[in-house]
């Protein structure tokens, strides 16, 4: 039987979808995609628009899609990626492109496909309706039944894990898995008391019952989903082939990022060894830098082909220009040879953003342990000189300080990680994962973040305030506490869901100033909304006014002292007296962003990164003795020859960040004066602070 897609898509058809959306395609690799019916594997370097192609391919499709009851499926690893594909869809001048956000087809998370058409279905179909799907209420809810004393001696040993959060983040792996048939409890680390096999036996009892009443309650961890899928796939064949049927053509994004336990169910259900069924996978395995992410393994399938055996390595970005493109291209793990495509008339728009109208100078800051800490103010001098008035003022200006190693330093240990450069720096702070203490703080921490939109600041005050509702004892009329969607109807049924709404724009709009009075509003608005009357003094807390000790609204003087050129703001961000600010973050927190300048500081993980990986940046290497691919996986400080895929991936992520300005900080003692003659040579300024 031929597949009825075959051949749906020509040249022609890109060329009008071209001309309709305004976009260029003109060259081969990408057209080629575009026109290909067939299963294929895309590596897509950084910056070289990944997502727009995705996007121009599904209204392609959506455009002649020929069948009624079967559709697209697209599937991606993160929120920000899919909610850019719908944003593109909703967005496009091609009305047909909407169809595609309804049934028969799908766009989501691979979190969200197995949960709906899997996993949900298997646990109702075991009897439980009141479903949450949550690590931290799953957590949440499993620290209440220990300390209710049925698990005592389960909960006197997980003291020894130590504190809190460490017992927090045990509770949150113990997720069902299967291994060669057989389902057990993930247990990622064991206390010292469990080291003896009788008590180790009694742990994984205690933890069995645990969860099993976990779960006979409707919690369970976003891991546990998998299992369950797997588990209604191995017992129903024929739902297997009916999501197979249902979707015909499958996009599966950000390819590098999905490990292996999620790739192996995903090519169950979606086979791309049958002409009925094409599955089209876009990632990068350059920037594959999550994983052993919760000690998963990654996927092979996609990220173990080399660049040879991709079906087609779109080399070509429009985030750089050549010269960044040639700093950056030996450090990509299968060799891919990047280039810039950057028009001319682009290039010398990009010039305007230059203070004098050139190329930015992507520099080197070398440094002593006495001038450490002046890294950061040097950088901000940098950009302050290189960009031009019009851009340090502008509030889209984005320019960041990455490192590998972020988490907390031990002062008694040998180590250099972000902080060691900026004392202020907290890596529990950054976007990804900050957990304001207070109401008063998610909010300040909304305002000042401008690098997300304002759907997610609102999301992000929406979970406070369902924290809130927690800790208050506040339930739905289940007993259940409070979601966003059940918190929604309760609202409405109310007649409060608009005044709830309004209170949020409210606390989110910077024309209002977070004085005391305001906040005492605001806090009056919500008791009434939400009815907080006589809540415990744990929700008093978390509602009180705060003074904020680092205002959003300092403002440095001029001609104020020279250690005044940079101050530290709330959420890891440094203001410069010009009125740009920097802001802090590890590698894996920017990963996917466009940044207009990027300083990466050398941090150690048993070797230095940045002195490690040096060689491919005087261009010494790699060699036909030392190639990438064959590099060893990880770093070790014994071995003689130190570079490794790791620090090479990591490396090749934070320097494609930037689309004008590159800097790197290395310690003085780890760069010779041959490697700074080297460095010089391919076209790097070194700045020398000793």
């Amino acid at each position: 039987m031929s597949n009825p897609l075959k051949d749906l898509i020509t040249r022609d058809d890109i060329a009008n979808v071209a001309e309709n959306e305004g976009l260029i395609l003109d060259d081969n690799d990408r057209i080629s995609v575009l026109e290909t019916m067939r299963s294929i594997d895309i590596q897509a370097c950084p910056g070289s628009g990944k997502t727009t192609l995705i996007a121009t391919k599904l209204i392609l499709l959506s455009i002649k899609w020929p069948l009624q009851h079967q559709g697209v499926c697209v599937l991606s690893h993160t929120n920000v990626a899919k909610d850019e594909i719908i944003s593109r869809l909703k967005n496009s001048k091609t009305t047909e492109a909407q169809r595609l956000l309804s049934y028969p087809h799908f766009i989501g998370t691979i979190q969200e496909f197995v949960n709906r058409f899997l996993a949900l279905p298997y646990i109702r179909s075991n009897g439980i309706s009141d479903i949450t799907v949550d690590n931290d209420e799953y957590t949440k809810v499993a620290e209440n039944i220990l300390n209710l004393g049925r698990f005592a001696w389960l909960r006197g040993t997980l003291n020894g894990l130590g504190d809190h959060n460490a017992q927090a983040a045990f509770l949150r792996a113990t997720y069902r898995t299967v291994s060669q048939g057989v389902e057990e409890i993930n247990i990622d680390k064991k206390p010292r008391a469990w080291r003896q096999d009788a008590n180790l036996q009694r742990a994984v009892r205690d933890i069995q019952a645990l969860k099993n009443c976990l779960e006979g309650k409707g919690y369970y961890l976003y891991r546990d989903m998998y299992t369950y899928a797997q588990k209604l796939c191995s017992q129903n064949a024929e739902l297997r082939k009916s999501l197979s049927k249902r979707f015909p053509y499958v996009f599966l994004d950000e390819m590098q990022d999905t490990q292996k336990f999620q790739d192996e169910l995903l090519s169950d259900i979606f086979s791309c060894n049958t002409p009925l069924q094409i599955v089209q996978r876009f990632g990068d395995p350059d920037q594959a830098i999550f994983h052993n992410i919760g000690n998963e393994e990654a996927n092979e399938s996609f990220n173990g082909k080399s660049r040879d055996d991709m079906d087609f390595v779109i080399n070509k970005s429009h985030r750089f220009d050549g010269l960044l493109a040639d700093k950056i291209k030996y450090l990509s793990l299968k060799e891919v040879p990047l280039e810039s495509e950057l028009t001319e008339e682009c290039l010398a728009d990009r010039a305007m953003s230059h203070a004098e109208g050139v190329s930015f100078e992507h520099t080197i800051i070398v440094f002593d342990d006495a001038t450490r800490s002046n890294v950061i103010k040097k950088y901000s001098e940098i950009v302050s000189t290189q960009f031009a008035g019009h851009r340090k003022s502008s509030n889209e200006l984005l320019v960041k300080v990455v490192g590998a190693v972020g988490n907390d330093i031990d002062p008694n240990a040998n180590q250099l990680k972000i902080g060691h450069y900026w004392s202020d720096y907290d890596k529990n702070k950054i976007k990804s994962n900050f957990k304001a203490s207070s109401l008063i703080e998610a909010v300040r921490y909304c305002r000042q973040i401008s690098s997300i939109d304002l759907s997610e600041k609102y999301s992000y005050l929406v979970n406070c305030i369902l924290f809130l509702m927690r800790i208050s004892g506040m339930t739905d009329a289940n007993g259940r506490y409070f979601s966003s969607s059940t918190l929604k109807n309760e609202l409405k049924e109310s007649g409060e869901w608009k005044n709830y709404r309004e209170t949020i724009f409210l606390m989110l709009n910077d024309d209002n100033k977070i004085d005391q009075q305001f906040w005492n509003d605001i806090s009056r608005l919500l008791v009434i909304i939400l009815k907080l009357d006589d809540i415990p003094d744990e929700a008093s807390e978390y509602m009180r006014f705060i003074e904020d000790a680092a205002s959003l609204d300092v403002e440095i003087e001029e001609g104020g002292h020279e250690d005044d050129a940079v101050i530290s703001m709330p959420g890891n961000k440094v203001k410069h007296s010009d009125g740009f600010q920097l802001e802090l973050s590890t590698i894996h927190g920017v990963k996917g962003e466009t940044h207009d300048a990027t300083l990466i500081v050398e941090t150690k993980n048993h070797t230095f990164d940045l002195e490690t990986m040096l060689p491919y940046l005087t261009g010494e290497l790699p060699s036909d003795d030392h190639q990438n691919q064959q590099l060893p996986d990880k770093p070790n400080s014994r071995r003689n020859f130190k570079p490794n895929k790791t620090f090479m991936k990591q490396l090749y992520v934070a320097m494609s960040r930037p689309k004008h300005l590159l800097c790197l900080a290395l310690h003085t003692e780890r760069i010779s004066e041959e490697d700074k003659q080297s460095l010089q040579v391919k076209g790097w300024q070194i700045e020398t602070l000793i």
